[in-house]
């Protein structure tokens, strides 16, 4: 593997960082927050996306909750 100077500088910013805040994952974005809102930068906020596809779940569990048994799907049958 090849050594990046620039990435490991990124690494040991991370880890100074969370060892600041005890590596605790909470208080981790709290700062976080708190720096973004010190920063005076318009932060940009994007709507949720919904997939295009209907997860596996949808499809397991079918519309309105009925489960669907998957050995059961119709398939196109071959002729």
């Amino acid at each position: 593997m090849t050594h990046n100077p620039i990435t490991q500088e990124i690494r040991e910013i991370r880890h100074q960082l969370a060892a600041q805040q005890g590596n605790d994952i909470h208080r981790i974005g709290d700062e976080l927050r708190r720096r973004q809102m010190e920063s005076g930068r318009r932060i940009v906020r994007l709507p949720k996306r919904e997939p295009d596809v209907p997860s596996l779940n949808t499809r397991m569990h079918g519309i309105g909750g009925e489960t669907v048994n998957a050995s059961t799907e119709s398939t196109p049958s071959v002729g």
